[in-house]
């Protein structure tokens, strides 16, 4: 088992995943209260940016939060028990898929290959920890759609790669 995912294929910049920080990631989707509800992408990014621009106002005028005042002892303690996921889709944008690409292969761990169409695929939930702590058997993570995850269905795991091809 690897802990970190290629993506290739055709893409303009391949790219490496680490799972295995992205606890710290703002980003991340926790999955026990998930319940399938699309995100608006355009208000959330656009809520990003306004906090960021009002943070950045506040430490200008104020001074930076120390990093022992920015969380509680309980906020951290949950981040460390969820199960969590993040996003598929700005991985898939950062990798910047040539034009000609139109499917995700998804290479797993000692078994055949999944391919997806990109569309679908950005769509995905990438589940990276269980009650805290990284997916060590068969992970580093696990792939979901979100209609899988309400549905109660079985992931895709064992994911080594990412591969943009043409079909």
């Amino acid at each position: 088992m690897s802990d970190v995912i290629v993506f290739k294929g055709a893409v303009s910049f391949p790219i490496t995943l680490d799972p295995s920080v992205w606890i710290f990631d703002e980003r991340k989707i926790d999955l026990r209260t998930y319940r399938g509800e699309e995100e608006q992408t355009d208000g959330r990014q656009s809520a990003y940016l306004q906090g960021t621009g009002s943070q950045w106002d506040k430490e200008l005028r104020e001074g930076a939060t120390l990093p022992s005042e920015r969380r509680s002892l309980a906020e951290e303690r949950k981040a460390l028990e969820g199960d969590y996921g993040m996003r598929l889709a700005p991985f898939i944008d950062n990798a910047k898929p040539l034009p000609e690409a139109t499917h995700v292969r998804i290479h797993r761990d000692g078994q055949e290959p999944v391919t997806l169409p990109i569309e679908t695929a950005r769509q995905a939930i990438l589940q990276f920890s269980r009650d805290g702590k990284p997916l060590r058997e068969d992970g580093p993570v696990y792939f979901f759609l979100p209609e899988w995850l309400t549905a109660g269905e079985q992931p895709l795991k064992g994911i080594t790669a990412f591969e943009f091809v043409t079909e």
